[in-house]
């Protein structure tokens, strides 16, 4: 019989708190966040796991990085608002227009810069540092803004998972069983990751896959 620890029984009933009060239409995204919060330190309580150390430790870690998030976006769109001052967007739009690609070419340039900063930069980061730059030449090349939405959304989950600082390898790390390497987490990432490059590949080629529905609920 399949013996489930006491850490994976933890993951489970919280990940059942979160992803029913939303689906079952209970709570936003954001009162989801907080329900398995609260469920969090009610499952610590009830497996005596909740100490005065360990809540400390916890909203140390929970400040710090909040702090950082908060730091990263106050950056990001100051950096924004420089480029926008100083006219360094028109200048790059103007060169690369000036280079003659086809819109394939443009997209296909980004999506490369999003899938190489998604090995090392967080998501958030990645969002608000690019896309100064890479909407006005969506907008330029007046290409499909749901289409490469879609795409720039499945390039941001690809950084989730690609070695070396992807945050779902590291998370599953976490609850994986001390046996488990950091090697064999990234190995068992790579179908995920194989099967996310041909949804991107068969959604570059056929845009119609992400854009066919919107245009249905818009009629």
């Amino acid at each position: 019989m399949l013996r489930i620890s006491s850490r994976a029984r933890r993951l489970i009933i919280i990940f059942g708190l979160v992803i029913g009060a939303m689906t079952g239409g209970f709570a936003t995204p954001t009162e989801a966040a907080a329900i398995g919060a609260a469920g969090t330190i009610a499952a610590a309580a009830v497996y005596r796991g909740l100490t005065l150390a360990n809540l400390m430790k916890a909203l140390t870690g929970t400040v710090a990085v909040s702090g950082i998030i908060l730091f990263i976006i106050v950056g990001a769109t100051t950096f924004s608002q420089v480029l926008s001052f100083s006219g360094v967007v028109n200048g790059l739009l103007g060169g690369v227009t000036g280079l003659g690609l086809s819109v394939n070419a443009v997209v296909i340039a980004m999506l490369l810069v999003l899938l190489f900063l998604g090995c090392f930069v967080d998501q958030v980061s990645m969002m608000l540092i690019t896309l100064p730059f890479f909407m006005p030449l969506a907008q330029r090349y007046d290409i499909d803004l749901i289409w490469f939405g879609v795409l720039f959304l499945i390039c941001m989950q690809l950084g989730l998972l690609t070695p070396p600082f992807g945050l779902l390898l590291f998370t599953m790390k976490g609850v994986a069983p001390p046996t488990i390497t950091m090697h064999q987490v990234y190995m068992a990432a790579m179908p995920y990751i194989a099967m996310s490059l041909v949804i991107l590949v068969l959604i570059f080629f056929f845009p119609v896959i992400a854009t066919w529905l919107p245009a249905s609920l818009s009629r």
